[in-house]
C-alpha cells in the first residue's frame, strides 16, 4: 500500500499587508490505494477527446493542502496551449480526492474565461458531492459545456467555504509552472501557492476538451486510429481509393494524396495540435478531427 503525506496549511492572512501566509503544519499518515496512480492514468485514457493538466499519470507521492477559510485552487491553461483545440469543448474536470469523510458534502467547481493574474469572466458554476474517499478519482460532468476558442486563458477552480476545509491534492512541482499554483482566498485575492507556503508543490487536477462531431460531419472513430497519435495514423475507411486532405485549425491544407481503404497516413512532420481530415471515395465522405501529441 502506498503513503502519501496529507499536510493542512492552517492560512492567518493578515488584511493590511497580505503577501505570505502564516502556516501552521500538521502531518499525518494515509494509507492509499495500492492502484491509486493507475485509477488516475485510466480515467484520462480516451480517444475521444483531450485530457489537458499539468499532472504527470505516474504519482510517487501526494500532498493534499487545506486553509482553514474558504478558498479556491486550481490552474489556469493559458491561450497558447489551448489553441490547437479551438472548435472543442471543456466538458468534464477531475482531481484525486484525498480528504475522508469528515470532509464529505458538497463543493463547487467555478470555470472562468480570461484574465492573466485571476479568472476574469465566470462562465460555469457547478456544485458537487464529495463523499471523503481518499484516493477517488473525482470526475465531474459539467453541466453546461465551455467552448474553447483558443483565444482565451482557461481557469478551473474548485470552491470550498470555511465550513469544510476538505483538502486539495497537491503534488511535488516538477514543472515549476506557476500556472498550476493558483490558489484565491476568500475575500484576500489571488496568489501563488508557492507565495503563501506551499512552495514545492502544484495542484493535481485535470480537465476534459471533448472532441465534439461538426454539424453533417461522419466521425467513425474506429476509421482513423489511435486518436491521439504522435503522428501516425492508421486508415481503415473501406474499399476503393480515397482522396485524403487534412487541415489545420486556420484552415490551411497541411497534407493530400491518395490512400487505399487501408493504409497508413503519417503526418510526422505537423506540429502538435487539433487538425480535420476529410477522406473522399467513391460513394462515401468522411470527416473528422485528429490530434497529434
Amino acid at each position: 500500500m502506498k503513503k502519501t503525506l496529507l499536510s493542512f496549511l492552517i492560512a492567518c492572512f493578515a488584511f493590511v499587508c497580505v503577501t505570505q501566509a502564516q502556516i501552521n503544519v500538521e502531518s499525518v499518515d494515509v494509507t492509499m490505494p495500492s492502484d491509486f496512480t493507475t485509477m488516475v492514468a485510466a480515467g484520462r485514457a480516451t480517444t475521444d477527446g483531450v485530457w489537458i493538466t499539468y499532472s504527470p499519470d505516474e504519482l510517487d507521492e501526494v500532498t493534499a493542502i487545506g486553509v482553514g477559510m474558504g478558498f479556491s485552487w486550481g490552474s489556469m491553461f493559458p491561450a497558447s496551449v489551448l489553441s490547437p483545440y479551438a472548435g472543442t469543448s471543456l466538458t468534464q474536470v477531475g482531481f484525486l480526492d484525498l480528504g475522508d469523510t469528515q470532509f464529505a458534502g458538497t463543493y463547487m467547481v467555478n470555470i472562468y474565461l480570461g484574465g492573466d493574474t485571476q479568472g476574469e469572466t465566470l462562465v460555469c458554476t457547478q456544485s458537487f458531492e464529495l463523499t471523503g474517499t481518499v484516493g477517488d478519482v473525482v470526475e465531474i460532468p459539467l453541466n453546461t459545456p465551455v467552448a474553447i476558442t483558443g483565444t482565451q486563458n482557461l481557469w478551473v477552480m474548485y470552491y470550498q467555504d470555511g465550513s469544510v476545509a476538505h483538502p486539495a491534492p497537491a503534488a511535488p512541482d516538477l514543472l515549476g509552472d506557476p500556472n498550476n499554483r493558483w490558489i484565491a482566498i476568500e475575500g484576500l485575492g489571488w496568489y501563488d501557492l508557492a507565495s503563501v507556503g506551499g512552495e514545492g508543490y502544484a495542484w493535481l487536477l485535470w480537465a476534459y476538451l471533448d472532441d465534439y462531431d461538426l454539424i453533417g460531419e461522419s466521425n467513425d472513430a474506429a476509421a482513423v486510429y489511435p486518436n491521439p497519435s504522435n503522428g501516425t495514423f492508421y486508415l481503415n475507411l473501406g474499399k476503393g481509393q480515397w482522396n485524403v486532405e487534412v487541415y489545420d485549425i486556420t484552415g490551411r491544407k497541411v497534407y493530400e494524396n491518395q490512400h487505399d481503404g487501408l493504409s497508413t497516413l503519417d503526418l510526422g512532420q505537423c506540429q502538435k495540435g487539433l487538425y480535420f481530415l476529410k477522406a473522399v471515395g467513391e460513394s462515401k465522405e468522411l470527416t473528422t478531427r485528429i490530434v497529434i501529441k
